[in-house]
Formats: C-alpha cells, structure tokens, sequence
C-alpha cells in the first residue's frame, strides 16, 4: 500500500511539471501577440482573392523634397485693360440689327461688328425742322447729280476732241477734268448731308451700335426696345485670358523681398499644374475683412473656364532647406464624411485608411510632409472598391 501511495505521488508532481513546461512555452507567444499594436484605424481586411477580383494596383511611396512656403488665398480679378464698354451714339430707341439675335452672355464677338441700330428720339417741332432740312439736301444731292452729268459729258467731249488731232488743246482737256472733281465733290458732300438727315429722322438705316473692340459679352447693360440716352453703355466686352489675382496675405505675414512671382492653383482645377503669376504691386483698396497685406498679381497663362470671382490658393516659395515627403496621386484618394482619405496596406490582407492633407495639391495629386512615409504602400487602383468594402463589412458588423 505503501508503495502505490508513493507512485500516486509521483505521478502527479510529473504531471504538474508537463503542465507548467506547457505554460511557459506558450507564455512568450501570448505576450508576443499582446506586443503586437493593435490596428484600431479605420479600414478593411481583404484576402488575396478578393484583392484580385477588385483589381487592387498597390504602390510604394517614394521620397519627395517639399521645399517651405507660405500658403495664402485670394480671387481672380478682371484686369482693366481687357474691358471695353460699347456706348449708344446717339439717343434714341435702342434695336437689334435685322437679321441679328441680340447678344448672350459669353458670347464672342469681332471688332468692328454691327449688333444694334438707335432709332432716334424726336420732338414734333425738331422732326419738322429735319425734314425741310432734309428736303434741300436732297434737292442739293439731285442738282449735284445733274451737274456731275453734264460735267462728265464736257469731260469726255474734250478728251475726245483733243485725241482727234488736238481740236481742243490740252488745256481744256484739264479744265473739264477740274470742272467734274469738283462736281463729284459737291454731290458727295450733299449725299452725306442726306443721310445723316435721315439717320437723324428714324430712318429705316438708323444709327449703328458697333464694338469698335472684340471680345467676350461680360455684361449686357441695355436690351432691345429700351429708351436710351446718348453715351449710354450698351454692352460690356471683355477678354478673359489675361486675369489678375487678388491675394490676401495672413495677417503679420510677408512675401520675400525678391519674390516676383507666384504659384496660383484656381478651386476646381487642382489637378491642372499650378498658373504662373507676376506681382504687379499692392492691392489698391484694402479689404475690411482682411488684417493682412493684399497684393495684387497678373496671370501669365491661363485654363479654359476660368473667370473672375474663382477663388484661388497662392504657394510663395521662402527660403530654406526643403524638408522630406511624399507624392500621393489622386488616383489613389477617395472622399468619405468631406474628407480625402488614402487606403495603406499595412498587411498582406489589412488595409487602413487615413487622411490625406490637402495643404500642398499638386499637379494630379498631393505634396504630403506628414502623415505617411516613404516606403508605405498604398491603393493607387480600386481605392473606392476598399470603401465600399469597408462600410459593407461595418453594416454586416452591426447588423449581428
């Protein structure tokens, strides 16, 4: 009996022992997987097949140089010198030229092209006084007329007889030609009296509403049928492909000394490479909702669509050593809750989403100096597929 209590004995301390030789070998592989961080980051876990079937394309990012700069905010501007402004000539009743659709907006129109006739506006007792006016010129014109004839006919008379053996000398020949110039003078200038007559009566002819310059309809200041008086803007023209830019610097903050120009980005158009500007000086009327200095800049280039109003984001280069990086195409960001976000592959089968800092757009996509590093690797393709994903897999969640 003895003997068997001993046995029960030994077996189990032996027994104890295996349990804790278990313990201890699986004590470093739970405290391994406790030390592993915990990706608590918005995102989605997808296996290798699925990542095919959503065409997934990953990138490593590469390290940039982001060189310091101040970031300042602004608003294009219609620069003076491309605006011109089409007047009424005279007074009168403001017409579209037959066969003419008065002007839209945005419309392009030519130098020197007719879009509108005034009908004069006229009392009773000035009409009158035109039309007997306007009977003696025309009186004048038809006795001009009759003159020029006979002159004409004196004219050829002469030069026929002095071709035939010189019947009549050369001297005449000249005195007929004075006799006609000046007959053709006298019936111009009575056609001229007559139709400015008839201009000013309300003739079917009217008086001509021309742009004298070219350009894109920016404001339509009167229209068809409306009483206008004398040097009354019509129509306003101008060309939008030299711009000026108005930026407002923060307050206490200042441009370098030597900085001409600077890179303007319009909103809406951050996926085009940055416009070129050149400082044409201080803002000449400050901005009472601005502390800071307002400097105004000219557009050296431009991007079809643009007009004033847009805002803008002006990059004034400072001095420095430039700092370190990366590049994030905007193929790979997706928006979510007003924000951009870029899905990183942190494993095999994880993918988390982050912010994406849009303070450095850059030509089709982001300059980012925090936030991500080089040597990450992101979803340039099938980024949406990711997002949609995720918030399927999170209804899935809460659904059960």
């Amino acid at each position: 009996m003895k003997l068997l209590a001993v046995f029960a004995c030994l077996v189990v301390l032996l027994a104890g022992c295996r349990d804790k030789d278990s313990d201890d070998a699986r004590k470093p592989e739970a405290e391994a997987k406790q030390s592993e961080p915990a990706d608590d980051s918005p995102g989605v876990t997808l296996g290798k097949e699925a990542q095919v079937r959503a065409a997934l394309k990953v990138e490593t990012l590469d390290a940039r140089a982001v060189r310091p700069e101040l970031v300042a905010y602004g608003q294009l501007q219609e620069d003076p010198n491309e605006s011109f402004v089409v007047r009424a000539p005279y007074a009168g009743t403001l017409r579209a030229t037959e066969g003419r659709d008065w002007p839209a907006l945005g419309q392009s129109i030519a130098a020197g092209t007719e879009f509108g006739r005034i009908e004069p506006r006229l009392a009773v007792t000035d009409r009158i006084g035109l039309n007997t006016q306007l009977a003696t010129a025309k009186a004048d014109l038809s006795a001009s007329l009759a003159a020029v004839a006979a002159a004409r006919t004196a004219y050829d008379r002469a030069v026929a007889l002095n071709a035939d053996n010189k019947n009549v000398s050369d001297k005449v020949v000249q005195e007929a030609a004075a006799k006609l110039a000046a007959e053709k003078a006298h019936e111009a200038a009575a056609r001229a009296s007559a139709e400015v007559l008839e201009k000013a009566l309300g003739s079917p002819a009217g008086a001509a509403v021309i742009a004298q310059r070219g350009g894109e309809v920016a404001e339509i200041l009167a229209q068809p049928g409306e009483s206008i008086e004398q040097g009354s803007p019509v129509m306003r023209l101008a060309h939008f492909d030299r711009l000026l830019v108005r930026i407002d610097l923060p307050a206490g903050e200042r441009v370098p000394a030597n900085e001409r120009s600077v890179r303007i980005t319009p909103v809406g158009f951050e996926d085009r490479a940055p416009l070129i500007a050149g400082r044409v000086g201080v803002a000449a009327a400050a901005d009472t909702h601005m502390q800071g200095l307002s400097l105004l800049y000219r557009l050296t280039g431009t991007i079809p669509g643009i007009r004033p109003g847009l805002a803008v984001t002006a990059r004034f280069e400072l001095p420095g050593a430039a700092g370190g990086g990366v590049f994030i195409p905007r193929s790979a960001v997706v928006q979510q809750d007003g924000r951009l976000w870029v899905y990183v592959q942190t494993k095999d089968d994880r993918f988390s989403r982050r912010p994406v800092p849009t303070d450095m757009p850059a030509q089709n996509g982001f300059l980012v100096a925090r936030g991500f590093d080089p040597g990450e690797r992101i979803v340039v393709v099938g980024a949406q597929s990711l997002l949609s994903e995720e918030y399927k897999s999170r209804n899935e969640a809460d659904t059960n």
